[in-house]
């Protein structure tokens, strides 16, 4: 058995659509996820954005960010599935890893 890692991904679809077009994207991510055997952690909706360039003569983007799990080896599965799917602007998968808390600020003594 392959292991098991959480993922983040950043979903990107065209502005004109809006939340509806978001909503039925959100329906077809969960389905290509779940059929892979992952599990939905966290769903996050980033709403309309700008671009940091232009993706299809598209200026603006409904961004979603998820959190998920799947076995490693169905990652790239779901990455060809993605990017087979047009309504999908732009797709980023990285490895999710907790954030650590940050060091305490050392304390210096002073010299007197």
């Amino acid at each position: 058995m392959n292991p098991t890692r959480k993922y983040e991904g950043l979903f990107i679809f065209p502005p004109e659509e809006g939340p509806d077009a978001a909503k039925g994207g959100e329906k077809r991510l969960d389905e290509a996820i779940s059929r892979l055997g992952g599990r939905v952690l966290d769903k996050k909706d980033w709403g309309r954005r700008p671009l940091g360039f232009a993706i299809r003569r598209h200026r603006e983007g409904y961004f979603l960010l998820w959190n998920f799990e799947m076995e490693t080896h169905q990652l790239a599965e779901l990455k060809k599935n993605l990017q087979l799917d047009e309504k999908i602007l732009k797709t980023t998968i990285v490895k999710y890893e907790e954030p650590k808390p940050a060091p305490a600020p050392k304390v210096h003594a002073s010299k007197s």
